[in-house]
């Protein structure tokens, strides 16, 4: 057996995706107590694979294994995959395999956050509809979301078209102090590490009980978020949620 292959991380950013963790991985991962894994998203809990999976433990432990093959005894192992915190099965089964982790969250206007991963599906080829078309059409293309998201591929309209769902925080922050204590998470909101990057990388630290570094503030990359709705689209978006999260 491999060093790494019984290990499991004990860090996540675990949500939500457009909302700063791509950034906030790269600062954390200039820590000499944490360790990324490989390419930043191990996707483990939200394999399709994994709910298939005979031995659902050695599937986990072999994937891992995979994406840790750099590590060097670092106090922290982080897999900053953001879309673990959305479904309740994700959430489950890393309580499962990784019960005392700490969790961070970063969150983002959600209907900033609609439009930029509207944006994203766009540029990838994998949405047709107009944003105001998409928005309004989510709830009938993605009928049986949380039936049918723990067994659709890493490509399907579950996951590249949920722009709404995704932006219901209450009811994915429920799920995860379900199974995890209070002072087991930390939520943060994308605007605190923008314009806040010392201050709010120091309190992380602080949460993870790591010595304090100075991390370069820099912008990790730059926004496509170039569409623009009608003044009245964003306030019924912002009624949507206020209703539908809760």
């Amino acid at each position: 057996m491999s060093k790494s292959h019984s290990l499991l991380p004990n860090l996540f950013i675990s949500g939500v995706q457009k909302a700063g963790t791509t950034a906030l991985a790269s600062f954390l991962e200039q820590h000499p107590d944490i360790c990324l894994v490989k390419n930043k998203e191990a996707h483990v809990f939200d394999d399709p694979a994994l709910q298939k999976a005979q031995d659902k433990s050695q599937f986990v432990h072999e994937k891992y294994a995979e994406k840790l093959q750099h590590y060097s005894g670092e106090k922290y192992i982080l897999d900053a995959t953001p879309i673990t915190i959305l479904h309740p099965l994700f959430v489950e089964q890393c309580a499962d395999f990784c019960p005392d982790a700490l969790h961070i969250v970063m969150l983002r206007d959600p209907v900033e956050r609609a439009l930029s991963h509207y944006t994203m599906s766009k540029l990838k080829g994998r949405e047709d509809f107009s944003p105001i078309k998409a928005f309004l059409s989510e709830a009938k293309r993605l009928e049986g979301f949380y039936e049918e998201l723990p067994k659709s591929e890493f490509k399907s309209k579950y996951r590249d078209q949920s722009y709404l769902i995704r932006g219901l925080y209450k009811r994915q922050l429920r799920s995860l102090r379900c199974r995890f204590n209070d002072s087991a998470i930390k939520v943060l909101d994308q605007s605190e590490l923008l314009k806040c990057h010392h201050q709010t990388l120091n309190n992380v630290f602080s949460f993870l009980d790591l010595p304090k570094i100075d991390v370069p503030e820099k912008r990790v990359f730059t926004s496509q978020d170039d569409i623009h709705l009608p003044f009245w689209v964003k306030v019924a978006l912002k009624v949507y949620f206020q209703i539908a999260d809760r």
